[in-house]
């Protein structure tokens, strides 16, 4: 649309599908909200209801990873699993992702239970196969402008290695709520820090 290559028109097909056709129903999904792609989609579509998806909750991220099919077979040593939920936070994407590599790692190695050696070496290959999603928190969730983005990546770093973030300007703060808006980072006791101690790890090494 921004490009001209399709109309509002569109906007108006599908709002009028929403109000008129009770057996259809429509489900957006996207990592912005309505408001946040702009003014078309929020006024064309302001019935909608937003539901933010954030993680799964311990039960559920123990049976996906225990059971993510009836003829699963790997086994985890003791208090891997935990480990597992404490990297990711039961982020489903990183959960998924390290989970997947794991697999990957047993087969390779030829072996049906998951141990701490096993577990340190599919976080560097989780970091290689899942770039796409680390490089878009990076370049993406820092900020809206190379400005903001550059200010929030240096905050990253220094949170990275103990620091605590001080925003100076005004890209500094707007980066700053991006992150915490995105769940990068949150705020307990006044005190920032990184919400999955898997992205924490990342960005770490990537300062060094």
């Amino acid at each position: 649309m921004e490009q001209g290559r399709i109309s509002t028109n569109l906007f108006d097909e599908l709002r009028s599908l929403i109000q008129h056709w009770d057996r259809l129903s429509f489900l957006f999904s996207g990592v912005q909200t309505l408001h946040e792609l702009g003014t078309n989609w929020s006024s064309y579509f302001i019935s909608a209801m937003p539901i933010e998806m954030t993680y799964l909750n311990p039960n559920e991220a123990k049976e996906l990873l225990l059971n993510p099919d009836p003829e699963f077979t790997l086994e985890y040593d003791t208090g891997i699993v935990d480990q597992i939920l404490t990297l990711t936070r039961c982020h489903p994407y990183l959960l998924q992702l390290l989970g997947w590599v794991l697999v990957q790692l047993a087969n390779t190695t030829h072996t049906q239970i998951v141990t701490p050696t096993l577990l340190q070496s599919a976080i560097p290959e989780a970091y290689i196969n899942g770039i796409g999603y680390f490089t878009n928190v990076w370049e993406q969730f820092t900020g809206t402008s190379p400005t903001e983005v550059t200010a929030g990546q240096q905050q990253l770093l220094a949170l990275a290695q103990g620091q605590h973030p001080h925003p100076t300007d005004e890209a500094a703060e707007k980066s700053l709520l991006r992150m915490l808006r995105y769940h990068i980072i949150e705020k307990i006791d006044n005190q920032y820090k990184f919400e999955v101690p898997l992205i924490e790890r990342w960005v770490r090494e990537k300062s060094n």
